[in-house]
């Protein structure tokens, strides 16, 4: 009988220290058509320090059209493309990561039918999380904003945009958490457009009752530096461009040469022009 329940204790013990996080926190925060007529979003994370390097595997959108990793601080962040893959028709990132605090940004496209919009994203992690949270940004531009998580949380930024979000309280690694919104953009616009223009942010936000405390609290620098990391992937991509054009090959010159008197062409063996006479 004692053999039985150590047993049973030591594969409690086990059990309870496979599942404890390697994260001091771990958000995404998901901007639709805010920067640009898609979707970017912003994994942001910390590691526990005796938890590092850490591997970690993440599924992103299957359309995701590209990843960047970024380590430093708002003022001097180090931005680096990453790569994704697809298996069984699902995308993938596989990274060692050596820094504490982390963000990853992902950009990847939105349905669009008309004037309506509907986006998702599928939280999966290969560790478990003690308390995860997934923001949405509701657009400025929206109307009939819907959300498919009812018990969720509103709030507001510095600008007065509406924010939605919710907890994932003892997430489970490997365990897949989607999430859907829907909307209609009448002025098929983006965010930060309405935004400069002074567009009123939407009223009449209800609060939801108690649903457990709030640890996370969007920093006012996000914003900035998302801006700042999509200026870098727009010149990042601008780069790549004019190096393909400027590595292409140039077209053929025309053999020969010309006189400079009448004009005719001359073989590149004469010294005279055969029509003018006129030494070239």
């Amino acid at each position: 009988m004692r053999k039985y329940l150590l047993q049973y204790i030591f594969s409690c013990f086990f059990f309870l220290s496979a599942q404890s996080s390697p994260f001091a926190s771990y958000d995404v925060v998901i901007y639709p058509e805010y920067y640009f007529s898609g979707v970017m979003a912003e994994i942001e994370a910390e590691i526990l320090e005796p938890n590092l390097p850490l591997n970690i595997r993440l599924q992103v959108p299957s359309d995701t059209d590209s990843v960047f990793y970024v380590s430093g601080d708002s003022d001097s962040p180090e931005v680096v493309e990453t790569n994704f893959y697809k298996e069984n028709g699902l995308a993938y990132i596989d990274k060692e990561i050596t820094d504490k605090k982390f963000r990853i940004f992902i950009f990847y496209g939105l349905s669009k039918n008309g004037t309506r919009r509907s986006g998702d994203f599928n939280f999966q992690v290969n560790y478990s999380i003690d308390d995860a949270h997934i923001v949405v940004q509701e657009p400025l531009v929206a109307n009939n904003f819907i959300f498919s998580e009812q018990n969720h949380e509103d709030f507001k930024d510095q600008h007065g945009i509406n924010f939605k979000r919710i907890h994932l309280r003892g997430y489970i690694a490997n365990s897949a958490k989607n999430i859907t919104f829907t909307y209609d953009n009448p002025t098929q616009d983006i965010s930060i457009n309405a935004l400069q223009k002074g567009a009123p942010a939407p009223q009449n936000v209800s609060t939801p009752q108690n649903t457990g405390p709030i640890r996370h609290k969007l920093p006012l620098w996000q914003p900035l530096a998302a801006l700042s990391v999509v200026s870098i992937v727009i010149g990042g991509m601008f780069y790549r461009q004019v190096s393909s054009e400027s590595s292409a090959p140039k077209p053929a010159q025309p053999k020969g040469k010309f006189c400079t008197e009448c004009g005719n062409k001359i073989l590149p063996k004469n010294k005279f022009c055969s029509n003018c006479g006129a030494k070239v």
